[in-house]
C-alpha cells in the first residue's frame, strides 16, 4: 500500500523537491539584491597623490602625517589627513570620513576633531558642505594606537553616490 502511495505521487514528490529550492533562492535573491542600494559596499580605490569622480565631484588628492598633540591620549598617535574635494556642478555632501588600516586587521577610526583640546574653527570642514561650491579641504584628525603604522585608507561615501564609496590610499 505504502509503494502504491509513492507512484501516484511521483509527480507531486518531483515538483516539490525542484519548486521549494526555487522558491526559496527566489525569495532570496528578490531580497538581497537591493541590500546594497542603501549601503557602500562598491569601493572606487585612489592611489596616494590621485583623484576621482565621484558623486559629481572630484576627490582628493589625499595626504596624512603623523603629528605631535600634546592632547592626544596616552598610547594613541595623531593622524592629520586633508582631503581635496571639488564640486561639480552639484554640490555633495557627506559625513566625516573614516580611517581604516589598508591591511592586518583593518581597524577604524571615527575623526576626532571634536574630542581634542583645540578652539572652534569655523574653516576647518571635516565633513563635505554641500553649501560650498567651490573647492576645499577637509581637515580630519584620527586618534589611532600606537601600533598603527600604516598604510591607511580613507572612507568617504555620500549618499548620492551610494552603492560607491571612494577609498583613498595615505600613507602617513
Amino acid at each position: 500500500m505504502t509503494a502504491g502511495w509513492w507512484r501516484r505521487n511521483a509527480l507531486s514528490l518531483a515538483l516539490v523537491a525542484v519548486l521549494l529550492p526555487v522558491t526559496a533562492g527566489v525569495v532570496a535573491v528578490n531580497e538581497w539584491s537591493e541590500w546594497d542600494l542603501g549601503h557602500a559596499t562598491k569601493p572606487i580605490t585612489v592611489e596616494p597623490g590621485g583623484s576621482a569622480p565621484y558623486a559629481g565631484a572630484a576627490i582628493g588628492p589625499a595626504r596624512a602625517r603623523f603629528a605631535n598633540d600634546p592632547a592626544a591620549p596616552p598610547g594613541t598617535r595623531l593622524v592629520s589627513a586633508t582631503v581635496l574635494v571639488s564640486p561639480g556642478e552639484e554640490p555633495i555632501s557627506c559625513l566625516s570620513p573614516k580611517l581604516r588600516e589598508e591591511s592586518g586587521a583593518g581597524r577604524q577610526w571615527n575623526e576626532a576633531s571634536a574630542g581634542l583640546d583645540r578652539e572652534y574653527d569655523p574653516d576647518r570642514l571635516t565633513f563635505c558642505d554641500s553649501d560650498l561650491p567651490i573647492r576645499y579641504s577637509l581637515t580630519l584628525d584620527y586618534l589611532v594606537p600606537e601600533d598603527a603604522a600604516g598604510p591607511f585608507v580613507i572612507e568617504l561615501e555620500s549618499a548620492a553616490g551610494i552603492p560607491q564609496f571612494v577609498r583613498l590610499i595615505v600613507e602617513p
